[in-house]
């Protein structure tokens, strides 16, 4: 009893960590290798009702590999705790319950985006984070019939895959032995060949924010720098050097081509520099 009190604690407490994430998109700066890609922040637009309408973009690389990797498996990830969580709590639970439970919760974190205007609903994410959650519930059943089982070599093994594939994500998102940017901020600190490949995928015609409107917009222009304000209201001075790519729908801009009113997702370097600026759609078809 005294360990279901302390599991229904545990699956309540990351369920309001989840709503602070996903909902409110309560997100730090998300950190790999050299680069730190910014994705908290609300949005708007119109809604996606159309399945794997985004998906497809992502698994095809055209948003570039590494923003299509964080946006799908993030939205994996996260939901499966809660898979895990709730069988253990309710043991007699099946799998159409938990299938029903998932696609509950996928719902409920788009619909709470949109009656509180902080997301738009992208059914898309439902999916996700519905897969999510089952992966977490079969999870659970692996490891229970391995335990009734007594196959302890079995989860020994899988547990120092897990903590080396939780040591590699790890290190690749704060790494050891980097050099720092200099003083001077430059972004040509920042590995070129990953900047090279994240405009590379982006295809021609291909909205670089995916529909999403962003994650700030530009409320100023300064020289070589621009100031963000993001959706939860909070202004952000980006500076910009001569190796700061600026990506649109039709190509690579110059800085002169960014405007008051863009919409923007912008990738830094730890020095709060731009690597890489991608302008939405929705604000470059009204220029």
């Amino acid at each position: 009893m005294k360990k279901h009190l302390i599991v229904k604690f545990i699956l309540i407490a990351y369920s309001v960590i989840l709503i602070k994430v996903m909902v409110f998109k309560d997100l730090p700066i998300i950190r790999i290798g050299p680069l730190m890609f910014r994705f908290g922040g609300t949005r708007e637009g119109p809604a996606n009702l159309v399945p794997f309408k985004t998906i497809l973009p992502y698994l095809l690389g055209k948003m570039g590999w590494l923003i299509g990797g964080i946006n799908l498996i993030g939205n994996i990830v996260l939901l499966v705790p809660i898979g895990f969580l709730v069988p253990v709590i309710f043991r007699n639970v099946t799998w159409k319950i938990m299938l029903a439970l998932a696609l509950a919760t996928g719902f409920a974190i788009e619909g709470m985006q949109v009656v509180l205007h902080v997301g738009i609903f992208d059914i898309d994410d439902v999916i996700l984070n519905a897969l999510g959650v089952m992966i977490g519930y079969w999870a659970f059943i692996i490891l229970s019939r391995w335990l009734h089982s007594r196959n302890y070599k079995a989860i020994m093994i899988t547990t120092i895959i897990v903590i080396a594939f939780a040591g590699a994500v790890l290190y690749a998102m704060y790494p050891t032995g980097q050099p720092a940017a200099n003083a001077r901020g430059d972004a040509g600190s920042v590995q070129p060949d990953s900047i090279e490949n994240l405009i590379a995928d982006a295809a021609l015609g291909v909205d670089p924010c995916n529909g999403t409107g962003g994650t700030g917009q530009i409320i100023s222009l300064g020289n070589k720098t621009i100031t963000i304000k993001g959706g939860n209201g909070v202004s952000q001075i980006i500076k910009l050097t001569d190796h700061t790519k600026i990506k649109t729908s039709l190509g690579l801009i110059s800085e002169s081509g960014l405007q008051i009113g863009n919409h923007v997702t912008v990738i830094i370097d730890r020095s709060e520099t731009a690597a890489v600026v991608l302008v939405c759609n929705d604000t470059i078809q009204n220029q």
